[in-house]
């Protein structure tokens, strides 16, 4: 618990915390669905975790206006995400998941949430940790609202994504700027160019020892970064 003699705003945000999961609770009861205690709980998330496995959910209510956000992952990786029409919607398929319910099953309970081909692919057979990178890194764009990226951010994404060669190599952003890594975990190992979409729309592409080349989409940004990589990327 914080203490309130030196966060005097601690008590009414554990306050609205508690409100928050006792507003879940009660609507898993009126469901007449098992939910677990959340393992964290703030006043707009909730995140819950199957003692028993791995499984993971959360729930959060950051932009009302669009309805809970719900994050459903198994085994570390996040394969279902989206917006429910409301916190019964979220809770009923937050309790179906942890109840060890599959992909079709979640589709079935909530198809107003996102589940991609490739997490069904990845349910039968685990990709590979390059191609899971780039999914989970898409999905995520997918899922949080265009005013926190720059305008060409998604763009700049999916162009790479759609290279073959920038496709091989693990994503890695910093402050909103895409480079590309020969490692899949910290500490990674750059190679070639780095991305920068600016909020004007343009796109600076930075090769290592050069100067910075402005270009206007991200397809051209994106062929430049090609260009740039070192024989045998």
């Amino acid at each position: 618990m914080t203490d309130t003699r030196t966060d005097p705003d601690a008590a009414e945000r554990e306050a609205a915390a508690a409100a928050f999961g006792a507003e879940l609770a009660r609507i898993a009861a009126d469901l007449g669905v098992s939910l677990p205690v959340p393992e964290r709980l703030h006043r707009f998330s909730a995140a819950f975790a199957d003692a028993r496995t791995e499984d993971r959910a959360w729930i959060r209510t950051w932009v009302p206006e669009a309805g809970p956000s719900v994050s459903l992952s198994r085994a570390h990786v996040t394969l279902v995400n989206g917006h429910a029409p409301d916190l019964a919607a979220a809770v009923r398929v937050t309790a179906a998941w942890l109840g060890g319910a599959d992909l079709a099953a979640v589709r079935t309970v909530a198809p107003f949430l996102t589940v991609h081909d490739w997490a069904f692919a990845h349910e039968r057979a685990p990709l590979d940790e390059v191609e899971l990178t780039w999914r989970q890194r898409l999905g995520h764009l997918d899922l949080r609202g265009p005013h926190r990226y720059p305008p060409g951010y998604r763009a700049m994404f999916r162009a790479a994504f759609a290279e073959p060669r920038l496709r091989r190599l693990t994503p890695v952003t910093s402050h909103h700027t895409l480079w590309f890594a020969t490692t899949t975990r910290h500490p990674y190992q750059r190679v070639g160019p780095a991305v920068e979409p600016r909020y004007d729309g343009t796109f600076l592409v930075r090769v290592q020892g050069g100067e910075p080349v402005e270009v206007a989409t991200a397809e051209q940004a994106v062929a430049l970064a090609v260009d740039g990589l070192p024989t045998g990327y």
